[in-house]
């Protein structure tokens, strides 16, 4: 609680996560250590329904997104396969608790987002569009999509990042369940117009260190004033 600080205008966030990577022995890489999941006896079931939710989206939807954007910015056949085999992938499980749980405007620092949200009368998620935020419907069968400032640097600007916030004034908690994808940790990416060049292990370690050591934010929070 009150730790990742997503906007410096803000403050750090009052909200409770857990983190988790793809499930597999890890390395000494920055964003590639192994997950610790607590057993059974101290969380039942808690491990096991979240690396089945993590199967489902990295198998199920992840290359299809990932696959669709690729063809509209017109990458060459076989693009996201050899950027993203396999993903960077950050799990998380985000409790919001009531009558005040936020998250900070801001945007996500990876490729994109898929967010699997319960759907709350408020509608507590927020999305700038069009000059204001607008409240996200929770539909049935459906994943929320944010996309991130890699995307928006691969494409020039074609494809912005997605500035979004939470604020929840309900009287119960929020749970929300978001994966954050970014290609492999090893990648570098040149942006369409050859101008740009970045590597994704670099690009998320500024993010980190925005985020937990300087408290400027996350992504282009800066920009959203």
């Amino acid at each position: 609680m009150h730790g990742e600080m997503l906007h410096p205008e803000a403050g750090p966030d009052p909200k409770e996560l857990f983190d988790l990577g793809i499930d597999n022995e890890g390395d000494r890489r920055p964003f590639a250590g192994r997950t610790n999941l607590p057993d059974d006896a101290v969380a039942p079931d808690f491990a096991r329904s979240l690396l089945a939710l993590q199967a489902t989206v990295l198998n199920g939807v992840v290359p299809q997104l990932g696959n669709a954007l690729a063809d509209l910015l017109n990458m060459e056949q076989g693009w996201f396969g050899r950027h993203f085999s396999p993903p960077t992938v950050l799990q998380r499980v985000i409790r919001y608790p009531s009558s005040g749980g936020a998250c900070a405007k801001h945007t996500d620092n990876g490729f994109f987002t898929l967010l699997l949200q319960e759907e709350l009368p408020t509608r507590p998620l927020q999305v700038w569009l069009n000059g204001r935020w607008i409240p996200v419907p929770s539909l049935p069968d459906s994943l929320v999509v944010n996309l991130g400032d890699m995307l928006q640097a691969l494409s020039d600007k074609r494809f912005q990042s997605t500035p979004h916030q939470v604020v929840h004034s309900g009287p119960t908690d929020r749970i929300s369940l978001p994966f954050f994808i970014y290609p492999h940790i090893d990648a570098r990416l040149t942006s369409q117009s050859g101008q740009h060049t970045f590597g994704v292990a670099e690009m998320m370690l500024r993010n980190y260190e925005s985020i937990w050591e300087t408290g400027k934010g996350a992504g282009r929070a800066l920009e959203l004033q």
